[in-house]
């Protein structure tokens, strides 16, 4: 029926999909309730009446805004870190302009952003305070929203007041990533001054301004080739590292579950509560658990059997890869240094790989005492033990064991999937230890940390690398390194070094924190050091590689490594003349003739 009157429909499309709003309030003190004890939305003289009501509206909007930012688990999917055992169009090339779910739909997160703005600004009964307050964190939720657009499609459409039905509707992308960008990094700028220095947790501040702009500032310095970015990116860190309102925190696994929730690195999280919240609820908790129990685990001949039956009875879709247990380093016992783990004295001493054969890697343990797993495992960088499960550790309490004929090895329910990690590994990173069990109704606290001071000083790495300050990158990048990771500090001189051990470390610090992809493509952008000396714009090398599981024999005395071709992950696909952008859905471009598709799509 949409197509019986092609321009009235055409705008009432577009209005109906953009601008509807209900004023929802989503706490309010008794009184308030009181007024109006069984609607759901208020005129506005309510809302913007006092500012406990204008509060209310604006921590309603906060949640719409961050629900952009939380839910890690399905964009590592992305890439290569995170094996979803469902498949992933993005990392198999399988997108088309037709898709409609990488978000292009902001806009009535845009009005509620202009409706704070203008409505707070005008309003009789707030202070002048309040006003420059609440306007200041309507700007930089608003220009979260655009970064999150203009990451993925390098244009947006500008809204900068709150439209009516009289309004032209039919409006035009930005003109390109330049003018994107300016108008993101005005909107972060006018929140730095209007913010205060110190706020609730989950709510913004001058600082979580700043740890977005210097976020923002690399994307914006890749895409535009604006070099005087990297210094913004600099300062914008800066202003967060000189703070000393932040700390690096040791305990990494902890600022990632219930432990240490509100850690003084974290600078902004988003927090659910067990009031409200249920591990099914949670898709980084709910789908990164799996699913068996000991009839299982009796029928495939292995052990041991858990402690208590039913421990694990969630619903997997995603497991960590064997590419990226390689990212983590070992310290090398003979020589104190950091290696890959494969090529330390102690691999080379008790491990010798099979030549030829058909798989992509396989080795025979000739140690002594000891087997593979203790041998593979020790001395890793101390952030894979709060982010992986593997074989021979404890996790809910119970041993796991991820070896042939383990109780949470890949072919325990008798088959690959459903629900059981095909990769032998597991997700620690992120998952609470609830009681009894993550499992579906189980009430959890949960929270995302959005920005912490770790990704800051990684920011800084990467800007100073860009100006060829090589010896401050690594400084800038050996405060997570050290700190998290427990390594020996990098020594790189040469910036190809630097680039590697940085892009490394960033790989393995922000894990399942919705970074690597997008830093993948704004490396691709850079090119040379940044991108394995491809030309900017080029190929990514990672984007293409195949992912790969592990299998350690019963007996743990060898194992090999191949790729995985359960649902065709392996199959990987990365065209460079259009992959760096998402496609503006097809379905906005032909109701809006001001739109124009992305180049290739």
């Amino acid at each position: 029926m949409w197509h019986s009157k092609p321009k009235i429909m055409k705008n009432l499309r577009y209005t109906l999909l953009t601008f509807i709003l209900l004023l929802t309030v989503a706490s309010c003190k008794n009184d308030l309730l009181d007024t109006k004890p069984f609607e759901g939305k208020y005129d506005e003289s309510t809302v913007w009446g006092t500012m406990e009501s204008a509060e209310a509206f604006v921590f309603s909007t906060y949640a719409d805004v961050l629900g952009n930012y939380t839910s890690f688990v399905g964009e590592e999917g992305y890439t290569t870190n995170n094996i979803d055992g469902r498949g992933n169009v993005v990392s198999r090339g399988q997108i088309t302009r037709d898709d409609d779910n990488f978000g292009f739909n902001r806009f009535a997160q845009i009005r509620r952003c202009n409706l704070i703005i203008e409505k707070a600004a005008s309003s009789a009964a707030l202070t002048e305070a309040n006003k420059a307050l609440l306007v200041a964190e309507a700007k930089s939720l608003r220009a979260m929203v655009n970064f999150f657009l203009v990451k993925r499609f390098g244009r947006f459409i500008w809204i900068d007041k709150v439209l009516t039905p009289d309004d032209e509707l039919e409006l035009p992308l930005t003109a390109d990533a330049t003018e994107s960008y300016q108008i993101v990094m005005k909107d972060i700028d006018d929140a730095i001054a209007g913010l205060p220095e110190t706020s609730a947790s989950g709510r913004a501040n001058k600082y979580v301004a700043q740890a977005l702009k210097s976020e923002v500032a690399l994307q914006a310095a890749a895409y535009t080739g604006d070099a005087a970015y990297f210094q913004k990116a600099i300062d914008a860190a800066d202003a967060v590292i000189n703070s000393g309102k932040y700390a690096i925190d040791p305990d990494y696994e902890g600022m990632f579950n219930e432990k240490n929730r509100y850690s003084k690195e974290i600078i902004m999280g988003v927090y659910r509560s067990s009031a409200n919240t249920n591990c099914d609820n949670i898709e980084d908790m709910q789908n990164v658990v799996p699913n068996t129990n000991n009839d299982y685990v009796t029928r495939s001949g292995g052990g041991p059997l858990f402690k208590v039956d039913k421990t694990f009875e969630a619903w997997l879709y995603y497991s960590p890869s064997q590419n990226l247990v390689d990212k983590y380093l070992v310290v090398d016992q003979s020589s104190g240094d950091a290696v890959k783990w494969s090529e330390s004295s102690q691999f080379k001493k008790n491990l010798t790989k099979t030549a030829g054969g058909s798989h992509a890697e396989s080795a025979n343990y000739t140690g002594q005492t000891g087997d593979v797993s203790a041998l593979i495992y020790a001395h890793r960088d101390k952030r894979f033990y709060a982010t992986v499960v593997y074989d021979s550790c404890t996790w809910f309490n119970e041993t796991v064991t991820t070896k042939l004929k383990g109780n949470l090895h890949r072919l325990v329910n008798g088959a690959l999937g459903p629900h059981i990690g095909v990769t032998n590994y597991y997700w620690r990173k992120g998952v609470y230890n609830v009681s009894p069990r993550v499992f579906y109704g189980i009430p959890t606290d949960y929270h995302w940390p959005i920005f912490r001071l770790g990704e800051v000083y990684l920011n800084k790495a990467e800007a100073l690398l860009k100006q060829g300050k090589t010896g401050e990158a690594v400084a800038a990048l050996n405060v997570t390194r050290v700190a998290h990771g427990q390594l020996p500090a990098s020594k790189a001189a040469s910036p190809a070094r630097a680039w590697e051990d940085y892009k490394l470390e960033r790989q393995v610090e922000l894990v399942k924190e919705k970074d690597f992809y997008w830093s993948l493509l704004r490396w691709g952008k850079y090119g040379r050091e940044a991108n394995h000396g491809i030309a900017p714009g080029g190929n990514i090398p990672e984007l293409e590689e195949a992912p790969t599981f592990i299998e350690i024999a019963q007996d743990r005395k060898s194992y090999f490594i191949d790729p995985i071709t359960f649902n065709v992950n392996n199959v990987r696909d990365f065209d460079e003349t259009k992959r760096y952008l998402f496609p503006i859905p097809q379905g906005q471009v032909n109701r809006n003739s001001k739109l124009q598709q992305n180049p290739n799509w």
